[in-house]
């Protein structure tokens, strides 16, 4: 027991894999290089010399490069299509909304005037029966009152 404490102890405050080296991966893909070489370097030609993976890098970016150009191209020519297509939807649903509300408020513009036309035409004239009524009732109230202070004197 007292081997084994220690033991724990040691193992839970430095775990081994502290004294690990890290792994060390293959180089999959070397860099690429190129180098100039002249008539008296040991090659069989003048020119510029290159490793695998700059030949390999400048055969594909030469095919690719085309290719890579066009897909940029239809993808900013889809994303310009669709915003202006969102623009146009926008305006044409704003338009739809202002549209219908000019159509209602025309309604009942309509409405409205049809229905002050029908009063303005087609009844008489009672004011002055309103008038009149209004001056009896004022005669009626008046006495009233009247009558009701002399029966309190």
């Amino acid at each position: 027991m007292k081997f084994i404490a220690p033991l724990l102890i040691f193992t839970l405050v430095l775990p081994t894999q502290l004294f690990a080296e890290p792994p060390t991966q293959p180089d999959i893909s070397p860099t690429p290089k190129i180098r100039g070489i002249t008539k008296g370097d040991p090659a069989p030609f003048s020119g510029v010399l290159l490793n695998p993976a700059a030949a390999a890098r400048l055969f594909t970016d030469e095919n690719y490069s085309n290719e890579e150009c066009k897909l940029r191209i239809d993808f900013e020519v889809r994303k310009e299509f669709l915003r202006m297509k969102l623009l146009l939807d926008s305006t044409t649903a704003s338009m739809n909304a202002m549209e219908g509300r000019y159509n209602s408020i025309i309604t009942i513009k309509d409405k409205e005037i049809e229905r002050l036309s029908a009063i303005a035409s087609g009844q008489k004239d009672y004011s002055h029966w309103w008038a009149t009524g209004g001056i009896v009732v004022g005669i009626a109230l008046t006495l009233a009152v009247v009558y009701g202070v002399k029966e309190m004197q």
